[in-house]
């Protein structure tokens, strides 16, 4: 009993952090395309100010 109990633990405690791997994957990819449309949008400022100064 002891033995069935540890094991499913162990697979509990795997199943979670799994899923909270599955959670950080796709966080960060979110967080990647959001510093790209912020990148991107900065860039365009900064070329619509150099054309303002030229």
């Amino acid at each position: 009993m002891s033995l069935e109990l540890t094991l499913q633990f162990l697979m509990l405690s795997i199943g979670f952090i799994a899923v909270a791997a599955l959670f950080l994957n796709v966080d960060k990819k979110r967080t990647q395309k959001r510093l790209e449309v912020e990148l991107a949008e900065y860039e365009q400022q900064h070329e619509q100010n150099n054309q303002k100064h030229n």
